[in-house]
């Protein structure tokens, strides 16, 4: 859902499972969707990367609860 080409990230960037469009009106970039998702792969390589994708720049809403990522009870 993050395009390479400028970071925009939103889910319509990814139009079908092999189609993705930029929907930054100032970007535009068109790519098949494992390609763009392999760049930035590429372009984190170095880079801390969570387990819900983020890369680095701030903390993802989606995290376990401590009970299942800790096998703890929260």
């Amino acid at each position: 859902q993050r395009c390479y080409a400028c970071g925009f990230v939103t889910e319509g960037n990814r139009e079908s499972q092999s189609v993705f469009v930029c929907k930054n009106p100032g970007c535009g970039n068109v790519d098949h969707a494992d390609v763009n998702a392999a760049k930035n792969i590429r372009h984190a390589g170095g880079q801390p990367v969570s387990a819900c994708g983020d890369l680095g720049t701030g903390q993802s809403v989606k995290q376990e609860p401590g009970s299942r990522a800790t096998g703890q009870a929260t």
